[in-house]
């Protein structure tokens, strides 16, 4: 037998016994053929043999993943997951992590926020000055009809210019996007449901499962190119019934990822072949470097099957949380929902953002904190990889507030918090981001902090404190 096919057989058993779910990614080209003792070109002969099999993926500038496994014509499909759904369990977790940001940590980037400096603070102040002078009665009162529908028309004109045609009736304010996903959430599922989550998965979406008394059945994600479509499809047909999914298709929170256009196709379409509704998160979508903002899932949806979620609290003032969402064939459900808990926002912030948005200063507002995170995106990971142990790996986002990095198999990023909270310095751990016990190796790093001396020291220090660990273990 050639040496490439015995070192594919070899990697097929470890696919067929399940080490490698459908969708994960496989040891690169020079992994494998550093583990077999041979060279890169004799490794890839190996994968693309299992590729011909249809047993591994290959995705460009990616490497390579465990492929859907086939199904014969009339094959019963089998009701088993590698990885079954479970109730969720974080809010002890989470608790811990937020009562950092008041704390008198030094260094904080543990939080998926930009720093207060990086807003329009003293303008915001302003306008709300302004907007409080002119119609005093929005302390009391609700935002008038044709104010509301000014603000609504606003919207639906900045949605176009993302390619989402949303109707004159299709949008709903509420606090934040976690009160969109949360009805969404109410609307779809009942206590005990199981819903599909990214893994790694922003630990807040946890923490709203585990209230409403659900489950989350973890589908990969990778910094590439997000979700996995094969271990999602993989799931939908050999999983539990899944009544939803939850998705972040643009700058994926922990991992940064942006998904390629051709797969949220993809994705609309399995979950229109499956019969699920999708819950679509674009808190981080202004957030692009870019010249053009990402397109999102909702764009193709032509079947109202997505509740598209949105948000200016990461681009424009934390603390006003104002969200939004249009619910498709759902909408006329989640505005019942929303009127029986939080009814409205606050007419005043809700006047104001409309000034703003018709002054068009809210696009220069935007750009110019575009600008200023990619900058910073680019020092943080610089000195991550300058600063942290070989094996350290990274994905570079081309948007967001977040860096994922995953450290050398061995590094427990739970004790490196421990031993940096000494020192004044606070991250996400890898573990918070799944109900399960995985990515003990990683850890999210916020670059929405500006960029200066002590930054620059704290994750020099993180990487002297990895180091140690490691050579400790």
């Amino acid at each position: 037998m050639p040496q490439y096919q015995d070192i594919a057989r070899q990697l097929q058993a470890r696919l067929d016994a399940g080490e490698f779910p459908p969708g994960s990614k496989l040891p690169s080209v020079r992994q494998l053929a550093a583990r077999h003792g041979v060279n890169s070109l004799t490794a890839l002969a190996a994968y693309r043999w299992l590729e011909q099999k249809q047993r591994v993926v290959a995705r460009p500038r990616a490497g390579f993943f465990a492929a859907l496994p086939a199904r014969a014509a009339g094959q019963a499909p089998a009701r088993a997951l590698p990885s079954p759904a479970t109730l969720v369990d974080v809010d002890s977790r989470m608790s811990q992590l937020v009562a950092l940001s008041a704390s008198d940590v030094a260094v904080q980037l543990h939080m998926a926020e930009a720093h207060h400096s990086l807003y329009p603070a003293a303008e915001l102040a302003r306008r709300l000055q302004q907007t409080l002078l002119r119609q005093p009665e929005l302390i009391g009162a609700y935002l008038p009809a044709a104010q509301h529908e000014r603000l609504c028309a606003q919207l639906r004109q900045m949605a176009a210019g993302w390619q989402l045609d949303v109707g004159p009736d299709e949008i709903l304010f509420c606090n934040g996007i976690t009160e969109g996903i949360s009805l969404a959430l109410r609307h779809l599922t009942r206590p005990g449901d199981t819903v599909a989550v990214e893994t790694p998965v922003y630990f807040g979406l946890l923490q709203t499962l585990a209230a409403l008394g659900l489950k989350a059945l973890e589908i990969p994600c990778t910094p590439d190119a997000g979700l996995s479509l094969e271990a999602l499809e993989f799931a939908l047909q050999y999983g539990p019934p899944v009544r939803c999914l939850v998705t972040v298709t643009n700058y994926q929170n922990p991992t940064g990822a942006l998904m390629p256009d051709d797969n949220k196709k993809r994705l609309l379409a399995l979950a229109r072949r499956h019969g699920i509704a999708v819950i679509e998160d674009d808190v981080f979508g202004e957030l692009y470097f870019g010249k053009r903002r990402p397109t999102p899932l909702k764009a193709w949806d032509r079947d109202g099957d997505v509740i598209y979620c949105a948000s200016f609290t990461k681009s424009l003032a934390p603390s006003f949380r104002l969200g939004w969402l249009s619910g498709g064939r759902h909408h006329a459900a989640l505005e019942r929902l929303r009127a029986s808990s939080s009814l409205v926002s606050p007419a005043l912030l809700l006047g104001t953002l409309s000034d703003l948005l018709a002054s068009g200063d809210y696009a220069r507002i935007s750009q110019r904190l575009r600008a200023r995170l990619a900058e910073q995106m680019a020092r943080v990971a610089d000195a991550v990889l300058a600063a942290f142990p070989p094996g350290t790996r990274l994905r570079r986002p081309q948007g967001g507030l977040l860096l994922w990095v995953e450290g050398p198999e061995g590094l427990d990023s739970a004790r490196l918090l421990e031993a940096a909270l000494k020192e004044s310095i606070s991250f996400a751990p890898g573990m918070l981001f799944s109900a399960e016990p995985r990515f003990r190796h990683c850890l999210r790093l916020n670059f929405g902090q500006p960029w200066d001396a002590a930054q620059q020291a704290a994750i020099a220090r993180l990487g002297r404190l990895a180091a140690e660990q490691l050579r400790m273990t």
